[in-house]
């Protein structure tokens, strides 16, 4: 036992004295765009969410281990929400707009491309944490927005969410920092899809 904590002390100070970072492993699920058509189903249009944060390349910190995302964190929570409103039977399909929530941009891209309405909004906080991995649980916290137009440009929703996770990283490094990194993002779609106020808003476009 007071060999393990000795080897626990050493590589604690090894990181902090160093310090390092690295680009975790995120899958951005991009590849919901290139799916197959759902026939008769309602298709939804989206633009990446809108990133908020100052520094947009970091998305945690555990001790000294410094995390970054070569994927833009917004772009993979955006894939992540296409890819459930295709589980809920709609078609998706992102675009990028020149400026964020332009709304001559938003009609053209939803006449252009037959959408019933378009979803984007943006992202305030994504973070996973902790200055102690070994003695207590990292947390993960993720603020966001979602906004929707019908394809008259004008807004049938805008509402704030936030989001959290813990996962006990311990001395498993990168591996355990990138389990929570996927728990928060997914913590943020659940927290999204279990809203009511929005599954009332996805029936209703199903119902246009």
């Amino acid at each position: 036992m007071r060999e393990n904590s000795i080897f626990i002390i050493l590589v604690l100070l090894a990181v902090a004295v160093s310090g390092c970072a690295f680009n975790a492993k995120i899958i951005d699920k991009s590849d919901v765009y290139n799916m197959p058509m759902i026939q008769g189903a309602p298709k939804i249009i989206l633009a990446d969410l809108n990133d908020n944060r100052a520094d947009k390349k970091t998305v945690g910190q555990i001790s000294a281990l410094v995390l970054t995302s070569q994927t833009a964190i917004s772009a993979v929570l955006t894939n992540r929400i296409a890819t459930r409103l295709r589980d809920d039977g709609f078609n998706v399909q992102k675009v990028n707009l020149s400026k964020s929530m332009d709304r001559s941009e938003m009609l053209e891209a939803l006449k252009s491309n037959s959408g019933r309405a378009f979803l984007s909004g943006g992202l305030d906080n994504f973070f996973i944490a902790s200055f102690d991995a070994v003695m207590e649980k990292a947390k993960g916290t993720v603020t966001f927005y979602i906004k929707a137009f019908d394809k008259d440009g004008n807004v049938t929703f805008d509402k704030n969410y936030s989001a959290y996770a813990e996962n006990w990283i311990g001395l498993t490094g990168q591996s355990g920092a990138e389990k929570l990194i996927e728990q928060s993002i997914q913590a943020s779609i659940d927290e999204l899809f279990k809203d009511q106020d929005f599954r009332n808003l996805l029936e209703k476009i199903k119902k246009q």
